[in-house]
Formats: structure tokens, sequence, C-alpha cells
């Protein structure tokens, strides 16, 4: 198989460095086949090694089959890994614009756990264990080539997303390749289980020759932070929270992780079947528990007794202290007077599951489990940054009546639908409109919360209906500000829903204009006037026609007679013709500008040299200067053209805004030399938008269908609109600011996944 790098991308901007930078990558792929099969053998022998000291019959015979299947398809895997590899190279590095795998492969979201099997949950903790036994090998001196590889391709500091031999780019084709062999679910899991370490191994001694190539090459490593030592430059590399890993290797997600950790009975194949409902609803055979400490921890406790199936305990949630958490949580509403009567709705005590009467207690693994989730789903939500500080901690005032719910509904997590997330969606997703305590509508905001669902955090909670009672009567209240939001977004989608089909129209039409036989022989201004601003009015025309005229307004008609009349080689042979079209042509000109309300500034230049050529048709005298036609106009090159009443009713912002120190927070850092890649924006997505030179908190509320225009709408109903080229240009240079893309609660619950997913990890390690 020839390996070159040729179908590679080129890789971020190259320096002086760039043939170092190409020959390490050219190197790897040379070499990777040899790779896989030095793997293969370290694995071999390290199986033969388990099957030695295997203490059980079918321990011996599992590692004997492991080794015997791998001996068969070494030189398969040989073959195949070079092809992965670069494939992985090449999702990795695809340059901005290009299709990139959605996500990674070494994350693994709540709403996807029931839709897995066993040997898929399996897989995936498998697959996270070699990710994270990898990572261990080689950091030290992946942090080092990290620094290495990006003064090679000339970046300024180090971006580790951009070192093409990362090891999650190694792991991903062994991966790959070990799925394609014919083995059974069970061998292929055995293999990976050493594999992962032999890689390890492979890519430490990979990563310090590589080194050693770009030092002696005379790469000088960029970084974090530079020091003197010994008058030489030496590269010191901070990692995030301190380490010296590749930031973003080794973790499974940047989503919050609980401070205390998970119960380590949450596993995910444990987490999969609480959503699945697999495990009894029943209470256990009533039977005293043994006497324990007061002070031994909640998963300690249960970890201890579940080792007894037979005497299953009634277990207590994890108890947390309401009276500190809530009361501070409403420090920022102390000038409003109903503090008092908030906190004595609330009550000063944290409610428990189980303390009310015909409330029933944590009777087994499954009731124990779900509060687990509960927990870690609250703090989550709780330590969102997304969220202020009052929302975080009345979110925490909620989690008795959602422990509650846990006994009598454990389903509830897995139910995007059900009125329980849903109210917390609603809330958290309410909030983010404000971008302080301090910001208008947010005290009212609180003021609803504590009103309608304050209550729930002292109630007895029988099933959903209490939360879908309490979500119906927040939406009841928030529906007057709503409407007016409501009615203001309307007004600018109509807007730039016309004003994008009348530009879609335009541009078809301005191409029916450009081949034109004799659009080439006028003057350039007069050419750029049919295909931008006259293809405009034929199209607002049509858009408006009720009588279904092929020519509404006789507005076509007037395309031949404009290129006609700017030729005066043609228009002096008929003068007579020319001095009956003029008295028309100007005049209906400006009436067919005055359907978009086309400013008359903009185009006096343009009806001035029309004047000039009229007049050398009859005086005669040398053609007035004028530049070549343009390109042919398309949606794509042109900028739509908005009426000012169209940008007026949606807020269209035509140019950036100053970038001034604003109130929500210091202007953004410069932007690196390579510039960032925009996120893809849903419709939902919250974004801090610098406006007038003030940071405002808005919502995307609407995508045009061609994704012309961009629609934002704030807590109060003000709306921004701008073209996909401004939002680029807005997010290149930091005035637009990506707030939120995925749900908080979704966040949250993708967090106890993951925790769920280290405790299988570590419970396999």
């Amino acid at each position: 198989m020839a390996l070159t790098h040729s179908a590679l991308p080129d890789p971020a901007p190259l320096g002086g460095n760039a043939p170092h930078y190409q020959r390490i990558v050219d190197g790897v792929l040379a070499d990777s086949r040899h790779l896989m099969e030095r793997v293969a053998e370290a694995t071999r022998m390290s199986l033969q090694l388990r099957q030695d000291q295997a203490r059980t019959p079918g321990e011996h015979q599992g590692m004997r089959e492991a080794q015997q299947q791998l001996m068969r398809l070494t030189s398969v895997m040989g073959e195949r890994y070079p092809g992965a590899l670069r494939k992985a190279l090449e999702q990795q590095t695809a340059a901005p614009g290009e299709e990139k795998p959605s996500r990674s492969l070494f994350t693994i979201h709540f709403d996807e756990l029931e839709l897995m099997d066993e040997s898929q949950i399996t897989e995936s903790v498998e697959r996270a264990r070699a990710r994270q036994v990898l990572a261990s090998a080689v950091e030290g001196p992946l942090a080092d080539l990290d620094a290495l590889v990006c003064a090679a391709q000339g970046l300024p500091r180090v971006q580790p997303e951009h070192n093409p031999l990362r090891p999650e780019v190694f792991l991903q084709a062994l991966q790959a390749v070990v799925s394609q062999m014919q083995a059974t679910a069970q061998v292929r899991n055995d293999w990976m289980a050493h594999m992962a370490k032999a890689l390890g191994t492979e890519l430490k001694g990979l990563y310090l020759a590589q080194i050693e190539l770009l030092k002696q090459g005379g790469v000088q490593p960029v970084g974090y932070a530079m020091r003197q030592t010994d008058g030489q430059y030496q590269y010191v590399y901070v990692a995030p929270g301190g380490g010296g890993a590749s930031p973003g290797f080794g973790a499974e997600t940047d989503m919050p992780v609980p401070a205390g950790g998970a119960d380590p009975l949450l596993t995910l194949d444990r987490l999969r079947r609480l959503l699945l409902g697999e495990f009894s609803e029943q209470p256990a055979p009533a039977q005293a528990p043994a006497a324990t400490p007061d002070d031994e921890p909640f998963a300690e406790r249960f970890a201890r007794e579940f080792d007894n199936p037979v005497q299953l305990p009634q277990i207590d949630p994890p108890a947390t202290d309401f009276a500190m958490t809530v009361p501070a949580a409403f420090e920022a509403l102390q000038e409003m007077n109903q503090v008092g009567q908030m906190m004595e709705r609330l009550g000063s005590q944290r409610a428990q599951p189980g303390d009310g009467p015909g409330q029933r207690r944590a009777a087994g693994l499954g009731d124990a489990l779900g509060m687990e989730v509960v927990a870690l789903m609250v703090d989550n939500i709780a330590r969102d940054s997304r969220l202020l500080w009052p929302v975080q901690q009345f979110v925490r005032a909620l989690e008795p009546a959602l422990m509650q719910l846990a006994l009598a509904d454990p389903r509830f997590f897995s139910n995007k639908e059900h009125p329980a997330r849903r109210l917390l969606q609603d809330i958290t997703d309410h909030s983010m409109a404000f971008n302080g305590a301090e910001a208008p509508g947010f005290k009212r905001f609180m003021r609803s919360l504590m009103d309608i669902a304050g209550p729930l955090a002292t109630a007895t909670i029988e099933g959903a209906d209490d939360f879908e009672q309490v979500r119906q009567q927040l939406h009841a209240q928030w529906a007057d500000g709503e409407q007016v939001r409501e009615q203001e977004r309307l007004r600018a989608i109509e807007a730039l829903e016309h004003a994008e089909q009348r530009h879609i129209l335009a541009a078809r039409l301005s191409g029916e204009i450009r081949l034109l036989p004799q659009i080439d022989n006028i003057p350039g201004e007069i050419a750029h006037f049919l295909l931008g601003p006259w293809a405009q009015v034929l199209a607002q025309a049509r858009l408006t026609d009720r009588t279904g005229s092929a020519d509404p307004g006789r507005y076509q008609e007037l395309v031949g007679a404009l290129v006609w009349s700017a030729q005066p080689e043609l228009t002096r042979t008929n003068t007579g013709e020319l001095a009956r079209l003029i008295p028309q042509l100007l005049p209906r000109l400006r009436e067919g500008l005055a359907l978009i309300d086309y400013p008359a500034d903009r185009t006096e230049a343009v009806f001035e040299q029309l004047m000039q050529l009229h007049q050398q048709a009859f005086q005669g005298g040398p053609k007035p200067a004028g530049q070549p036609a343009p390109t042919l106009l398309t949606q794509e090159d042109e900028e739509p053209w908005l009426a000012p009443s169209e940008a007026q009713d949606s807020g269209f912002m035509d140019d950036l805004q100053p970038s001034q120190p604003g109130i929500l927070e210091p202007p953004p850092e410069p932007t690196p030399v390579d510039g960032p890649t925009r996120p893809a924006l849903a419709v939902g997505s919250w974004v801090n938008l610098l406006v007038a030179g003030q940071w405002e908190r808005t919502q995307l509320s609407w995508v045009g269908s061609q994704g012309t225009f961009f629609l934002f709408t704030n807590a109060s109903g003000r709306t921004q609109s701008m073209t996909l080229r401004l939002l680029d240009r807005c997010f290149q240079q930091g005035s637009l600011q990506v707030l939120s893309q995925q749900p908080v609660v979704d966040v949250a619950l993708d967090a106890v996944a993951q925790a769920a997913m280290r405790n299988s990890v570590e419970s396999r390690l």
C-alpha cells in the first residue's frame, strides 16, 4: 500500500519548519504497519503472561483463545492499520468547513444509554479504559511534542488539536481495525485491555524520537510559558488544572463533575438498567439493618450492606444542608420586600424523601441509584457556569422534590418530555436570558419561581402531575412577556423572510440578465446596477404581484431599453427612438427603485453616467470612462438588500459595532492568528452580542431557510439580525460569544453518564 501525504489536508498555517512537520507525518504513516505488528506482539506476550498466571480454568482458556486469535489475525491488522490511521488523520485534520466526525468516539450521552445493549456498554467502557491507559503512558512526551509540532506549523501558541499525532488518532485507528476482526466481542475486549498499554509504550518512544528530530531541525517550541534557564529558553507546559497531559486528552468530557464524585455503585451498566426499569420496584423484606456509625458515608454504607442481598436495608438519601444553601441563593434579591415571604414559603429545613406521610424510603439498588442520579444531576446543574447564582441555588432547593420523584417515577430521567425534566429545562433556559442579577426582568423572573415553583421544595410529591401543574402555572405567569417577545420576533421574521425570498429570486434574475449578449458592451457601473438593485426591483415586483402578469410593472422590458440606451454607438443611429425613450426611462427607473426603498443617493452616479451616454449619442464625443462589467452576482457573493423598513423591523446589523468594554465582561482576548472556527448554531442557542459597545444577552430565534439571515431576540423582545457573512465576522472578531448550544439539563445528565463511565473504568483497572 503506497503511503504518501497527498491525500492529507494541508496543516494549519505553516512556518519555515513545514518540512520538519511533514516529514514526521510521512514517517509515521510509513512505519504504521510495523507499529501495529509491534503492538500485536507485545499484546500476545502480555496475554501469555496472563494465561500463565490464570487462577481459574475459564480465565486460562479465555487468555489462550485471545492469544490464538491474535496470532491468526496479526497480519490482517497490520495490513489494515495504515489505511485506518490515514483515515483518522484526515478526519482530525479536516480544514474549516470540511466535514468532521460529529463527536468523539470516546464520549457517551445519557439519552443514548437506553438504545445500547450490554455489549455496546462493555465496548464503550473498554474504549474509555484504553484511552485512560494511553493517556497515562504518553503524558509527559505528548506535552513537549504538542509545543514543537505547533511551532513547526507556524502557530503562535500551543493548540493540541493541531497536532496530527495525538494519541486518540492512533487509538481510533486501532479500535477501528480491531472492530473489523472476525472474533468474539470478549476476545476483542481482551485484546484492547492489553493493546492500549502496548500502544502507549510505542507512542511514548515515537514521541521522544520525533521530539529529538524536531529539535535537531532547529524547531523551537511554542508554549503557554517560556522561562530562561542558564541563558537558554526552556519550554514550560502549563496544562489547564495542572499536570502535563495534553488538554482534552484522557478526560472523557469537559462537562462538570461533582466535587465529591459519583457513588462507586453507579456504573454505566447499572445506569442503563435503571433507565430501562430493570430494577425491581418492590420494597425489600422489612428487616432492621445492622447498626452503623452515624458518620458513615452513604455510598460506603450501601456498598457494605448490599453485599448481603437477603437483607436489603432501607437507606436514607444523601443528606444536604438546605438551611445553609437556599437562603444564600437569594442574597441578590435582598432588596425585594418579598424575600421574607419567600423564605417562609420554602421552609427553613430541607424535606427528605420518606419524611412525610405516605412516602416510601429507598428500599433497594434501583431506588438508591435513582437518588444518586438526582444528586449528581442537581449538583451539575447548580454548578453550571451559564446559570446565575440565585438560579443555581434554587435548583438545589428542588432536590428533595426530585428525590421523591425518583422513588415514585424512577424513569423520569430517560423521558425528555417528562414534566419534571421539562420544568427544569424551562427554568434554566429561561434564566439564561439574563446576564446578571441586576438585569431588567430578573427579579420578576425569580419572584415567579419563588411564588409558583418554590412550594415544591417542601411538598409531598406523588408523581409527574405535581411538576406539570407548576410548569403550566409558570408559563402562564411568563405569558405576557413572552407574547410581546413573540410579536417582535414574528414581525422581524416576516421582514427577513421576504428579504430572503427577494434575494434568492434576484440572484436568479441577475443570472439571466448577465447572459444578455450585449451586457459586456455597457459600462461596469450600469451593468452592476442592472445585476444588483434592478434585479431586486424585478424580484420585488414578482413577489408582490397578484395579477399573474409575466412582467409586473413592466420593469423587465426596461432592462433591454437600458442596455441599448447605454451604447452610444448604437443609439446615435436612431436618435429619434432615443429621444422618445429618455423622458420615460429615468422616471420609470426611480419608480421601480421606490418599490424596495433603495436610497436615491446610491444611484445618482449611475443616472448621471447614463445621461452622459445619451448626450454623447446626440452630440458625439468620447465614451464616458467606466469600469468593466462586474462578475455575475450570486447569493454567495452578494450581500442581501434590506429595505429600511425591513432593517428596522428586524434590527438589522450591517456592520460590526466598535469593540469597547461592555457591562457584561471585558473585551475578548485577541483572535489567534489561525482564527477560531464558528460553531454550528442551532435555534435556541444563547449568545453574548456586542451591540453599540455594550454586551447584550440574546437568543438565536430564527435562521432563514437558505441560511442567509440569522435573527436574535433578547428577553425584552428586542431583535438583532445579520447575514451569515457578518455572523462569521462577529465570531472571528470576538463580538459574538456562544453561551450555550446544549440544554443545561442535557449537559447535567451527560455528566452523570460520564461519572458512571469513570466508575466503570476504574472498577476494571
